[in-house]
């Protein structure tokens, strides 16, 4: 039902996509996405709706992208746009999918999770959880990561918001590059170094890590870097992407002065 740009979709887009969040969950009214334009007649035969997950791990952890708010003094985002994000990053226009969201998200409760559900036209459900997280340059305000089928985990919820100066998320490894999952603490060094000139933040050189990174999992990694041209230290957390199908991915997230 859905489709599959993933985590290798930030190698073309750089940091210039839209993003999502999450707030609040019982009581809340939801928003639904449903554009008229995008109905297609549905075959003649409906597949059975799928069966309600019991994962307790996510199937799939995405971002799309870095996004700045059309208004400067706002810091939220409506349960309407999170889920007019979700339809046209996750759904299938020709299905005539839908998708809601249990409400809005803002920069003031970064923590906050918002529960989301695509609807194909058999009736079968994908739920996805909407987090926001600070932009790491100056041009974006914020990047919207989903977990697909069960929240993250609190530490990884944690890595996207523990620093004022933001996160930002790219692949790993490059497309000509062999493509190791275990990184050794040199290795992860240098691929996270890979990710800050990706998302904009070559001002900033990470230059050791406390342990191995295992880009399958969702387990941060502390680290510490160094600024140009002053040289201080700056404190960074490295959070694998692990996305289904895809190539692995890297968030890196700065911790504030």
């Amino acid at each position: 039902m859905t489709r599959r740009h993933q985590i290798r979709t930030l190698a073309a887009l750089g940091i210039g996509a839209p993003l999502l969040v999450g707030l609040g969950i019982g009581g809340v009214s939801q928003a639904i996405a449903d554009p008229a334009s995008s109905a297609a007649e549905a075959p003649a035969a409906a597949e059975a709706p799928a069966a309600p997950s019991d994962r307790t791990a996510p199937s799939d952890v995405f971002t799309t992208g870095s996004q700045e708010f059309a208004d400067p003094a706002d810091s939220s985002l409506s349960a309407e746009a999170v889920a007019e994000d979700l339809y046209g990053y996750a759904a299938d226009p020709s299905l005539s999918d839908a998708a809601e969201c249990t409400g809005g998200l803002d920069m003031d409760a970064p923590g906050d999770v918002s529960t989301c559900t695509v609807t194909g036209w058999s009736g079968e459900e994908e739920t996805y959880y909407a987090y926001i997280a600070p932009g790491a340059v100056a041009d974006a305000d914020y990047w919207l990561y989903y977990s697909k089928d069960a929240p993250l985990p609190e530490d990884a919820v944690s890595t996207l918001n523990d620093g004022l100066n933001g996160t930002g998320a790219y692949p790993a490894w490059g497309e000509e590059q062999e493509q190791r999952t275990e990184l050794t603490k040199d290795t992860a060094v240098e691929r996270a170094n890979f990710v800050l000139d990706g998302v904009g933040r070559d001002d900033l050189t990470v230059t050791s890590v406390e342990d191995e990174v295992d880009l399958t999992s969702l387990s941060p990694v502390r680290g510490t870097a160094t600024e140009e041209g002053s040289g201080r230290t700056v404190g960074v957390t490295l959070l694998p992407i692990p996305t289904e199908g895809e190539a692995p991915g890297m968030l890196v997230s700065i911790d504030g002065p």
